[in-house]
């Protein structure tokens, strides 16, 4: 049967997870999942390294997997709620929400307003972002933690009013607890009484059951405390690792339809961060290649003298062409204006890595290493086959 873990926090994510974003997509493949999401806490700080993993390092792999972008966000009664991005503009607005709320706060305590999330979400448009309820931080089941069962009607009413019916999933998991069998039933009367749909998760924090002590260690670190006194800090046991889809069907085997409904959003969920249509700002200049060559070579004559070689002329022509040639003019313009603008406000700057190989880098004073004295190859920073800007 398949099944699509939705719910999956990697290393990155602060308030849970001990795996790398690699890790839980190569897993997710070996068990043969069509998609897994990562859902990191207050933003999409693994997504992009488990969509190359799953573009670049699974290519040709036997069980093609896709990775599904999304997030765990903080609400400002400090509940959390996943959010799956179906769309570009999904995408865009979860990370202006994202943005909002680390602003205005310290380090770690970003909180989404209800009124925020109901802008955000109606600016991206009906369907852009999907909402499961969560888990036992979730704003649904955290009151039912506490036996409120009103109050968990009304947080569910409140967040389909503000997703649509069609856009929220109400979230079942089961770990083994003790209490999650009457949890459980109570969400699915709650759906059943909204007429919304389930959907079965594991929470995912670790790749593989055996790396459970790793993730109770990630925990004692956030938490400044030790193993020996973190008491109910810990995790109950060791069921939040990434389960095959017969296990998961199996843990679900009465309720057919939550595994079933994965796999379905997951076929709505068809936004790639290949699709995200960026394009860098233009530099205020008629002409950006003929800026950067006349900048280019004023500052070449800086660095080398007024009577440039012909070794120094043909490096940064062939450079200039490249460079040319894949549209990086304006992302180079706009690089040097930013270390001219440090420089002249005291501000230290200064390029690095594979930038140094580059003699256009050079002469427009965003490195200081002369890679055409050093014999540098500028292939190494930047070649005709790149489709991303190089880093600087």
């Amino acid at each position: 049967m398949p099944y699509t873990e939705l719910h999956a926090r990697s290393a990155f994510s602060f308030h849970r997870g001990a795996t790398q974003p690699e890790a839980l997509v190569h897993r997710a493949a070996q068990l043969a999942y069509p998609a897994i999401a990562i859902t990191d806490r207050d933003g999409v700080y693994g997504s992009a390294r488990a969509h190359a993993a799953a573009h670049d390092e699974l290519a040709g792999h036997p069980h093609p997997i896709r990775a599904i972008t999304g997030a765990e966000i903080t609400l400002e009664d400090d509940c959390a709620l996943p959010l799956l991005v179906q769309s570009r503009a999904g995408y865009q607005n979860l990370c202006r929400m994202l943005t909002r709320a680390k602003l205005r706060a310290p380090k770690n305590a970003s909180r989404v307003t209800y009124a925020e999330l109901e802008e955000f979400v109606a600016e991206a448009g009906q369907g852009a972002l999907i909402a499961l309820t969560g888990d036992e931080e979730g704003p649904v089941r955290r009151p039912l933690e506490n036996g409120d069962l009103e109050a968990a009607h009304q947080a569910l009413v409140k967040l389909k009013n503000i997703l649509g019916p069609g856009n929220l999933y109400v979230e079942l998991q089961r770990h083994y607890a003790r209490d999650e069998d009457w949890t459980n039933r109570r969400l699915l009367e709650l759906a059943q009484t909204e007429h919304l749909p389930i959907v079965a998760t594991n929470g995912t924090t670790f790749a593989h059951q055996q790396e459970r002590p790793l993730y109770d260690a990630f925990t004692c670190l956030r938490h400044h405390t030790l193993l020996d006194t973190a008491g109910s800090l810990l995790s109950r046991n060791t069921q939040r690792f990434l389960k095959s889809p017969q296990q998961m069907a199996a843990l679900f085997a009465d309720l057919p339809e939550a595994i079933t409904n994965t796999q379905r959003l997951a076929e709505r969920l068809e936004f790639d961060l290949q699709d995200l249509g960026y394009q860098f700002p233009k530099f205020p200049t008629p002409c950006e290649a003929r800026h950067l060559r006349e900048m280019t070579y004023a500052g070449a004559r800086e660095r080398y003298g007024n009577r440039l070689s012909k070794k120094v002329r043909d490096q940064l022509d062939h450079e200039l062409r490249i460079i040319t040639k894949l549209g990086f003019c304006g992302y180079f313009l706009i690089v040097w204006d930013i270390v001219n603008f440090a420089r002249d406000n005291d501000i230290l700057v200064q390029g690095r890595g594979s930038a140094a190989n580059s003699a256009v880098c050079y002469s427009l004073g965003i490195t200081a290493c002369d890679p055409i004295g050093y014999e540098l190859l500028f292939e190494r920073f930047l070649s005709e086959g790149r489709e991303s800007w190089p880093d600087i």
